[in-house]
């Protein structure tokens, strides 16, 4: 039997399409000159079907929500990362809503 893979990552790539959802998780090269960006490194790419995703969304966000509940701390995105990822504050407070 394999073993499973322990990894992490900084980084995010998808890819949707009508038949399945590919999700490549990357981690940047260390101490990169912001004149010459290296390129990251590819961790791992997990496929799955596009159903798979979505329910996984909805999971991950109900933890996300229960844990900061719990603990009374909130994992903040600051609107300069929404901007650079093209989402608005209001449509990231509706998704955490």
């Amino acid at each position: 039997m394999t073993e499973a893979l322990d990894a992490y990552a900084d980084q995010f790539l998808i890819t949707i399409g009508p038949f399945g959802a590919h999700l490549s998780f990357l981690v940047s090269q260390p101490h990169q000159d912001p004149s010459k960006p290296l390129p990251a490194t590819n961790v791992a790419t997990i496929r799955m079907s596009v159903e798979h995703a979505k329910v996984m969304i909805m999971i991950i966000k109900r933890h996300i929500k229960k844990i900061e509940e719990q603990t009374g701390v909130q994992a903040k995105v600051s609107n300069v990362v929404l901007n650079q990822l093209g989402v608005s504050p209001e449509d990231w407070e509706d998704f955490w809503k």
